[in-house]
């Protein structure tokens, strides 16, 4: 797989879940300039942690490939099959109803942690390897 669709993957990842992550849509009446703007909510600070989670972990998945190639093929399918799961998902979320979209929404984040996990334990374990082969 090239840098260029590893991005694109991350990228509809990122996109994915903050989809996943929104809970409504509202309407915002547009402020007088003087006012100040009011800090991000929780819920997009939350988002932007796990945007750039997100982006961490393709860097080290892209790491990854030059450390340890077999890891990187299992992981990068495990990515891929991710992202086109909760692609699928967010395309149907509007459907459900708001109990079985927390649920899917936080099984879809764990499932994003919990693989980044192993790629960050991954990449560690490589780079570990290559130092004590260093005498």
């Amino acid at each position: 797989m090239t840098d260029n669709s590893v991005r694109l993957g991350v990228r509809a990842g990122i996109l994915i879940l903050a989809l996943l992550g929104a809970t409504a849509c509202q309407n915002v009446k547009p402020k007088a300039a003087d006012k100040p703007q009011p800090a991000p909510s929780v819920e997009t600070q939350r988002q932007q942690r796990e945007a750039t989670r997100l982006q961490q972990c393709q860097q080290e998945l892209a790491a990854l490939q030059k450390i340890t190639p077999e890891r990187y093929q299992d992981n990068q399918r495990a990515f891929d099959s991710l992202m086109s799961g909760a692609s699928q998902y967010a395309g149907l979320r509007t459907r459900v109803n708001d109990d079985t979209q927390e649920t899917v929404d936080a099984l879809y984040r764990y499932k994003v942690s919990r693989l980044c996990a192993e790629i960050e334990q991954a990449v560690l374990i490589g780079l570990a390897e290559r130092g004590e082969q260093v005498k």
